[in-house]
């Protein structure tokens, strides 16, 4: 199987990882006029190509690219059997088209052999990057930072040079934006490296990083993005993915056949992505139970999913070691079948604190957003029966199940 030929500083042989195939065949249809009218976080879910604003045509150019990801074609091939195809459905050379927002006609460029060699290599190191940012999340333990590198290109761009050699932490802000690629036709990426690597080459402070404000004239909207970042590449389109995820994910909990959505949550609850999370790795949040319907009516939650955040994790390590990631699994039975108070606080906020009768007993308390469609898991520990008769005396206190 050919190699691709279009390398950002690695090689997939003989065939891409398959979170970057999943990456890119995951993305919906996006049709669109001008590169402008898509906005970074829908190119992370989304395939669009300027001009492109038929389906038929956007479908043969994710499949051609699909495959090429998939088979490791290099862009030469691409285009030779993508070019007939093209010309078919009409989609070559120069042509009227309507510009939706104006109402215009006007003569614009379709297909063209620079045009396609510039879809093959923004998607292919989009995708590439993607992939890749999902595999450092999973392997953020042994290799906990990235290093900033150059491609192989003849000039570089003056602010992607001043980064080359920047070593920082896997959860570093500055990777939220400053994840390569960053601009059309860059060739940096990043490597994940040890941390005695790390150390041996100089950890970072995490820079500024300065911003500048851009005018679309297509919507009128003037946005800021950082400096010697093209516009619609300011965005880390794996972490942006990785999150819509998430989202997806706990709506997806709730309108599933109940038995289903539980076990789908244990199994979450055991998964390497709490795991990661619990211990500092990862950043975000994962579902680990479904509350009863009952107790989400209780605090008015509009949803029924109980997730672990990145946030929670921090103060679970600090204040109450026992509450390894192992013990996770305990969250479903304990929601089941434990004594169950609500609380409301001064400001208003209700919480659930739940807590079972063994001899050393789990408490777990649950908050919900103030729109009421996330609820959290505020924090799980070891307790005793001493502790929560003394909450019930609470005058904020009201027990909902004995």
């Amino acid at each position: 199987m050919a190699e691709f030929t279009d390398k950002p500083g690695y090689v997939f042989n003989p065939g891409p990882p398959p979170e970057v195939a999943s990456f890119f065949r995951n993305k919906g249809l996006l049709p669109s006029f001008s590169f402008e009218d898509v906005e970074p976080q829908e190119h992370a879910v989304s395939f669009a190509v300027a001009k492109a604003m038929q389906v038929d045509v956007l479908e043969a150019l994710q499949e051609a690219l699909q495959q090429a990801i998939d088979e490791g074609i290099p862009y030469e091939q691409f285009a030779k059997e993508l070019k007939p195809r093209l010309r078919r459905l009409g989609w070559w050379g120069v042509k009227e088209q309507v510009d939706p927002i104006t109402g215009e006609v006007r003569r614009v460029r379709l297909g063209s052999p620079r045009r396609l060699k510039t879809i093959y290599r923004a998607n292919m190191r989009s995708a590439r990057a993607a992939g890749q940012w999902d595999r450092i999340q999973r392997t953020s333990r042994a290799l906990p930072y990235l290093v900033y590198l150059l491609g192989p290109s003849e000039r570089h761009r003056p602010h992607h040079q001043a980064k080359e050699g920047l070593v920082l932490p896997v959860d570093d802000p500055f990777w939220q934006t400053w994840y390569p690629p960053n601009g059309w036709g860059c060739k940096c990426h990043v490597r994940q490296i040890t941390r005695r690597e790390a150390e041996e080459r100089g950890i970072s402070d995490s820079p500024d990083i300065p911003m500048r404000e851009v005018f679309n004239k297509r919507t009128g909207e003037i946005k800021s993005i950082p400096s010697g970042i093209d516009p619609g590449w300011e965005m880390n389109p794996g972490l942006y993915r990785q999150r819509q995820m998430e989202r997806f994910l706990a709506g997806k909990l709730d309108g599933a056949d109940p038995a289903i959505a539980r076990a789908a949550a244990r199994d979450m609850a055991a998964s390497w992505r709490l795991r990661r999370i619990h211990d500092g790795s990862a950043k975000g949040a994962v579902p680990v139970a479904m509350l009863p319907a009952d107790l989400a009516e209780v605090i008015g939650a509009r949803t029924r999913v109980v997730q672990f955040s990145d946030y929670t994790a921090e103060k679970t390590r600090r204040k109450h070691g026992e509450a390894s990631s192992d013990e996770f699994v305990r969250v479903a039975e304990l929601l089941e079948t434990g004594s169950v108070a609500r609380e409301v606080s001064p400001n208003g906020t209700e919480s659930l604190i739940i807590q079972n009768r063994d001899a050393r007993p789990w408490r777990l308390v649950l908050k919900r957003t103030a729109a009421g469609d996330e609820i959290f898991l505020s924090t799980f520990h070891r307790t005793t029966m001493a502790k929560w008769r003394q909450l019930l005396r609470n005058k904020n206190v009201e027990m909902v199940r004995e």
